[in-house]
């Protein structure tokens, strides 16, 4: 038994090793001075001050910004709406629709981009943004779906009934009842949608119109043509903002999770 747990562990660690290393390796190397990553390693911050004069991806970085935050709260609206009105649809068309929007987390997104290019070209439409924010929600929504429904199944049931009972309508009781509640779920939602607009490249180099571009799109390009430690210190900055968005968001579920254990106690 007890080898069987070193054994474990060890594999667990060699897992770790294997997945977070190299990311390591790659942040540490954004402040190498040297062009070709060679050691000795010396400190520096010059790739991140060329990386602050090149026009191309700061360009790019602003267009996934704001595709990232204009899908983060779409996907916000859009699953507050679903998960409210889901308890009042019937077992049966609450399945098939759960297996409808659910649908893009089993499919490739390879698959996903070149059906949505090929649905485009055979309805004879050009390649524009709102194809790629359609694309971006279709594939993101799922995400904050699951945040909120879960959120929305913990809630206790009697406080819609009550706010009901004493003569409020339904605005009134998802404004000041069932809205608050699902605040938390919310943010949390709409970070995870945000993240995953925000790093995705499949849709987005299939549906992007041309001469527009998003920072995966352009990182490939840059690594396609010769790589430049520009990369890593871009790289390294979308870390950075992923590891806060997953703090935010560990910070904003734990303590959705004790006002829960909390109330349940009481």
């Amino acid at each position: 038994m007890k080898k069987t747990g070193i054994l474990s562990k060890i594999l667990v660690i060699i897992v770790l090793l294997y997945l977070y290393v190299p990311i390591i390796v790659l942040m540490i190397l954004s402040f190498n001075e040297s062009r070709y990553n060679s050691l000795p390693f010396k400190f520096s911050l010059k790739w991140y001050e060329e990386l602050a004069g090149d026009a191309a991806l700061i360009t790019a970085a602003k267009n996934s910004l704001l595709l990232a935050l204009v899908t983060g709260i779409i996907c916000v609206i859009l699953a507050t709406f679903f998960t409210v009105g889901q308890q009042y649809l019937s077992n049966k068309t609450n399945g098939i629709f759960n297996s409808i929007v659910m649908m893009p987390m089993s499919i490739p997104w390879l698959i996903m981009g070149l059906s949505m290019l090929l649905m485009i070209r055979e309805l004879n439409f050009t390649k524009n943004m709102f194809f790629v924010t359609a694309g971006h929600i279709i594939i993101s929504l799922p995400y904050a779906l699951l945040v909120l429904r879960a959120r929305m199944s913990s809630m206790d049931k009697s406080l819609e009934e009550m706010s009901a009972s004493l003569g409020a309508g339904w605005w009134t009781t998802f404004r000041r009842i069932t809205l608050p509640v699902l605040a938390p779920a919310m943010v949390a939602g709409g970070f995870l949608s945000f993240m995953i607009s925000f790093d995705n490249f499949a849709i987005s180099y299939f549906l992007m119109p041309n001469g527009v571009s998003t920072l995966p799109i352009e990182i490939q390009t840059s690594i396609k043509f010769g790589f430049t430690p520009e990369i890593n210190a871009i790289s390294t900055i979308i870390i950075g903002v992923s590891l806060i968005c997953l703090a935010i968001v560990g910070v904003i579920m734990g303590s959705n999770l004790k006002s829960l254990a909390g109330g349940k106690d009481k």
